[in-house]
């Protein structure tokens, strides 16, 4: 299944993506940011962590449930299941989450972490795909 196979790589992206950031958050390292300077600002704000873990973490966790996911959907044959449908709750949880996230940049730090809008973005990614995959069986 095509859909399990895209929805692991864009997840393998994502989870570089929180990698990064989680290793600058626990050295302490400075961010290379893509775009501006709010990576630091918003690292450093109170929102980077949930419960006390950095969201960061938390976002790594979750791209490599969603990798595995996607590789036993792709392996199922389409038949997925249980596999598709918890891809589908991780993505759309992280989705809101992210969304959220993106809000409390905009409204609230007025300021923009280009890492986090990328894992935004292929959050939302893997949302699509995963909501394709299950409306359009066979893909």
């Amino acid at each position: 299944m095509r859909v399990g196979w895209a929805v692991a790589a864009t997840s393998l992206a994502g989870a570089a993506v929180s990698g990064y950031l989680l290793w600058h958050k626990l050295t302490g390292g400075p961010v290379l940011c893509l775009a501006g300077g709010g990576c630091r600002a918003v690292n450093a704000s109170p929102w980077a962590q949930l419960f006390g873990i950095p969201v960061a973490g938390v976002g790594l966790a979750v791209y490599l449930a969603l990798t595995l996911l996607g590789v036993l959907w792709a392996r199922s044959g389409g038949a997925g299941g249980w596999a598709a449908l918890g891809a589908f709750g991780l993505a759309l949880g992280g989705f809101l989450y992210s969304a959220y996230l993106t809000w409390v940049e905009a409204a609230v730090l007025h300021a923009y972490c280009s890492w986090c809008l990328l894992s935004a973005g292929l959050m939302t990614l893997d949302l699509v795909l995963v909501g394709g995959g299950l409306l359009l069986p066979g893909r």
